[in-house]
């Protein structure tokens, strides 16, 4: 968890997604034109919204720290123990970042049993009616970053599930729901303790849907 999310582009639910990417493409980044809409798989490029020397800018980003030795990416990190893990601990202090998304998936097993899941789509409510909501992230540069001709990959924080998420999964990603907990997220220095943004972590209330699979 989470595993999945997805970013609705239809001009009717999300103009700030539109938004967004528009000023990705304005940016010049060269990765822009290659960003996924609708759901988002891990490996994939996505808008993520970062703090570049100040200033609140949106980039492409490749979903997922690589694992040593090639073997796969980690797409998630534990919010209570990320400042003291080797892969995340800078990232955290560092690069950190908003990842907009218009909600998320989650699976649970149906009541007949055996290995057949059902699939739910979760989003805030101030969700897809106001555009989007925030996942808390953090990024690193790989290989030198995009800007050497390597790549800058993100991961989600999570957080163990409130009441309402509970009957789905015992993890939910961390979503920040209000402007102050977003720029704090975004534009903390690196001395502001994490422990100092980690209260800012409250849920907002969920709506929830069965979803196509």
């Amino acid at each position: 968890m989470c595993g999945r999310y997805f970013l609705d582009d239809t001009e009717e639910a999300n103009e700030r997604l539109l938004n967004l990417l528009r000023g990705l493409l304005e940016s010049g980044d060269p990765l822009a034109s290659q960003v996924h809409t609708g759901e988002i798989f891990p490996t994939q490029l996505a808008p993520v919204i970062v703090a570049d020397g100040g200033r609140v800018t949106v980039r492409a980003m490749r979903w997922g720290f690589p694992r040593g030795g090639g073997r796969g990416v980690v797409i998630n990190s534990r919010s209570e123990k990320a400042d003291h893990t080797p892969m995340f601990q800078r990232a955290v202090r560092e690069r950190r970042c908003l990842v907009p998304v218009s909600g998320f998936y989650e699976w649970r097993r149906t009541p007949s049993g055996g290995k057949t899941k059902d699939k739910y789509a979760f989003w805030s409510q101030g969700g897809v009616e106001k555009g989007l909501m925030y996942l808390a992230g953090v990024y690193g540069e790989f290989l030198g970053g995009f800007r050497a001709g390597g790549f800058d990959g993100f991961a989600i924080l999570t957080r163990e599930a409130d009441a309402q998420m509970r009957p789905y999964h015992d993890r939910m990603p961390v979503i920040l729901d209000d402007e102050p907990a977003k720029k704090l997220w975004l534009l903390a220095p690196p001395q502001v303790p994490y422990a100092d943004l980690r209260r800012h972590f409250d849920p907002p209330r969920l709506y929830v849907r069965p979803a196509k699979r």
